[in-house]
């Protein structure tokens, strides 16, 4: 899909979304399509578990010099974590649909993303359901239904008072996802244009079997600190202010 329509369809619909679950209220961090498609800050492009052990983090994939394509990072033995944006996942995956076959027959397909074409559409479907969803609460429910039935005790605040600001889809490699069963959860930093120190904020996470979970994050530096623990897409949203 051309990435231009898409912001322009993000653009209307999503906003329209907003004035109806927030009625009066205004948000504290705008939703802008292109925090979907291509703008992921990393201030780090290393951490450590909390076990010592250092991650690389990238926002594109490794090249294999063999062969020049992209490595794929869930089955990489590298200590990696890819923060992919929806832009290369949308590409990725309509580079593959050109060839005619079914999602099912390409669904374990490697892509120029670094990730699987299943990988690639949980995100694209995601993305989808929140630039039609009419109500913040309406898409947890369709999407994410244990992290909706969790929201408010978990965040102290209804589904509503919240919206999406950016959707990424965050996968740890095998190195990585060893590193982090060795008891070493880490966080990644992720700067979103907009957010400062005092913004409040929360994460939406998918493992890739779509289980969903809410996941607090916190705001310093103006970076949002995620804790990563499986991979998959993950959704920060902010609080509105009155």
């Amino acid at each position: 899909m051309n990435n231009k329509l898409v912001r322009n369809l993000a653009s209307a619909s999503v906003a329209a979304a907003i004035a109806v679950a927030m009625g009066s209220q205004v948000l504290a961090v705008e939703w802008r399509p292109s925090r979907t498609q291509s703008e992921v800050g990393l201030p780090q492009t290393t951490v450590t578990t909390s076990a010592g052990t250092a991650v690389t983090v990238a926002t594109s994939p490794a090249i294999d010099p063999a062969t020049g394509s992209a490595v794929q990072v869930e089955s990489s033995q590298e200590v990696r974590i890819q923060v992919t944006p929806v832009s290369a996942t949308l590409a990725a995956n309509a580079a593959l649909n050109a060839t005619g076959l079914s999602a099912q027959q390409l669904s374990g397909q490697a892509t120029s993303s670094g990730l699987s074409y299943a990988a690639n559409g949980q995100l694209n479907n995601l993305y989808a359901q929140v630039t039609a969803a009419h109500s913040v609460s309406g898409l947890l429910a369709a999407t994410a239904p244990a992290a909706a039935a969790a929201f408010e005790a978990t965040v102290g605040a209804p589904a509503d008072s919240y919206s999406p600001i950016a959707l990424y889809d965050i996968a740890a490699s095998l190195g990585a996802a060893n590193a982090i069963a060795q008891g070493g959860a880490v966080d990644v930093a992720i700067t979103v244009p907009g957010v400062t120190d005092g913004t409040r904020m929360v994460a939406i996470c998918w493992d890739r079997q779509g289980n969903s979970r809410v996941v607090p994050v916190r705001v310093s530096g103006g970076a949002v600190y995620l804790t990563v623990t499986t991979s998959g897409p993950v959704m920060l949203m902010a609080q509105a202010q009155a």
